[in-house]
């Protein structure tokens, strides 16, 4: 019997319905749901979820949940989170790599069934039907329903599942598509809805927004002294991969790279603020990147620095040129202008912004100078206009950060129950190596890449991590790093001296983490009092 026969008139009506439904859909996240919660409600299903491959990590995210742990899921296993399913040693990863629906009447002692999403989520799969989402011979992830509340799995519930899986492989193909196409058109923007996507073919509108601009100074010098091409298009990459993910991070749209340099805009009333921390997160990951750089590098590669100008005003932004070629930008006085004061940022002025910008970030400055007057005009131009230009030095505290876990996997219950589980109910994301780093990844690059991304490093003091050369060097690899210079924290879990792991841990305060009640609460209060001093100078 065929998969279709095992359905019955109302499964093939709803799934159809389903599909008509879909037609319209562009959003990737909101099509998955949609189909997971109709696979769910027929098949008695409380628990479900749609995984999506992610070709650069080599794992697998959750692009959809249902059930009492999804936003747990989505929140930790989503498409911007730091951790991955792997494709090796889980049932989803053994579904996408092979093609063939599975079914599992009990997984709760099968081995071969990853336990890491079980494990943080706290909840155990008991069964489960898991189907591939291909479309045109391309496998693009799995769909998986979960713990069937009345007696097992059946064929049909299986048939049913290939069914809407078919559906749910060539609507997220589509939107994926139209998310391509609206990236290379300039509008670049983690989460793409209906709305922003109208604005790539209605006509221009004004609105007020904030610019920012970001510029690697020293690029024409290292093209020219770098023997290997190869090298320095290596390192560019590195750049624009690291500016776009803190415009991304920060709610912003990245509409252009100018060679060395990223155009990008930040809509609404907390464009400004949003703007000016995502500037400082670029600057502090820059010395990060150039330390890292200059590791491969013969040369000094102290000359490289980065420069940031950002304004605040209304301007034109939509879809501009013919009816076959469009770009999507901004146009106006306030692009220019940001423009301008990039350009002018240079000799430890690095972030310059103007005056409607100032207004609205002052209460988070922490030090800047006075304000300067700064004449606006094009080449050859005698008449210019003056605006007033703010060189932002340092601002305050900001507690959205990422915290590198550095352990031995023999105190993973420790680290789990006392620092990684706790400190995200403080708002704490954690990068943790025996999540976030999936089999056979590089685990030099994702480590390099984990602290990259992390904005303090815990190093946690045992016996088991002073005898482990990976604790050594990732501790070794945070303290070498500039940016994360007084971002170290120990913690103390046994009688092992800090030295032991790395003699420069010997005069940092350390952290006790046996006699403590509440661990987390305490590295949070550290976290409180140091986060965001990063000098702009």
């Amino acid at each position: 019997m065929s998969a279709l026969e095992l359905l019955s008139r109302d499964d093939l009506l709803a799934v159809l319905e389903t599909g008509t439904q879909l037609a319209t859909q562009l959003d990737q996240g909101r099509l998955a749901l949609a189909i997971l919660e109709k696979a769910c409600a027929m098949t008695d299903s409380p628990d479900g979820s749609v995984l999506l491959y992610d070709p650069e990590r080599g794992g697998l995210f959750f692009a959809a949940a249902t059930g009492e742990k999804a936003p747990s899921l989505l929140d930790r296993w989503g498409e911007h989170s730091s951790q991955r399913v792997p494709v090796q040693g889980s049932k989803a990863g053994d579904v996408y790599a092979t093609g063939k629906t599975i079914v599992e009447q009990s997984l709760t002692d099968d081995s071969a069934h990853f336990k890491g999403v079980d494990e943080q989520t706290q909840k155990s799969t008991a069964s489960m039907v898991c189907a591939p989402l291909e479309v045109s011979g391309n496998r693009i992830g799995a769909i998986q329903i979960l713990n069937r509340r009345n007696g097992p799995y059946t064929p049909r519930d299986a048939a049913l599942l290939e069914s809407f899986a078919v559906q749910a492989a060539a609507a997220i193909r589509n939107a994926r598509r139209i998310r391509e196409l609206a990236a290379h058109m300039g509008l670049y923007a983690r989460d793409v809805d209906e709305n922003l996507l109208q604005m790539l073919v209605k006509p221009a509108r004004r609105e007020d927004m904030t610019l920012l601009f970001a510029d690697m100074r020293g690029f024409t010098q290292l093209c020219q002294s770098q023997e290997d091409p190869a090298q320095t298009q290596q390192m560019v990459d590195d750049l624009l991969t690291m500016l776009a993910e803190q415009v991304l991070t920060r709610g912003g749209i990245v509409n252009k790279f100018l060679g060395d340099a990223v155009f990008a805009f930040f809509r609404g009333d907390t464009g400004p603020q949003q703007s000016v921390r995502c500037a400082f997160a670029m600057l502090e990951r820059f010395e990060s990147l150039r330390e890292l750089w200059g590791k491969v590098s013969n040369q000094d590669l102290g000359y490289l620095d980065l420069g940031v100008g950002i304004a605040t005003d209304r301007v034109a932004v939509g879809a501009f040129g013919s009816a076959i070629i469009r770009d999507f930008t901004a146009i106006g006085t306030a692009v220019n202008r940001a423009a301008a004061f990039e350009a002018a940022a240079r000799n430890g002025r690095r972030v310059l912004v103007d005056k409607r910008t100032w207004n609205a970030i002052e209460d988070i400055v922490a030090d800047s100078d006075e304000p300067e007057r700064f004449i606006l005009r094009k080449p050859g131009q005698e008449v210019g206009i003056n605006y007033w230009q703010y060189h932002v030095k340092r601002l305050k505290p900001d507690l959205a950060v990422r915290v590198f876990v550095s352990h031995n996997h023999l105190d993973r219950v420790f680290v789990e129950q006392r620092i990684t589980g706790p400190l995200r109910k403080y708002g704490i994301e954690t990068w943790y190596s025996n999540a976030d780093i999936i089999p056979g990844q590089n685990y030099i690059h994702a480590i390099e890449a984990g602290l990259l991304k992390s904005d303090w490093v815990v190093v946690v003091v045992s016996s088991h991590s002073a005898a482990s050369e990976w604790v050594r060097a990732e501790a070794n690899s945070a303290l070498d790093d500039p940016r994360l210079k007084g971002h170290v924290i120990p913690v103390l879990i046994d009688d092992t001296q800090p030295k032991l792991i790395s003699d420069r841990l010997r005069d940092i305060q350390t952290v006790e983490g046996r006699a403590t009640a509440n661990l987390a609460e305490c590295i949070y209060q550290v976290l409180r009092q140091h986060v965001g001093q990063s000098d702009g100078n």
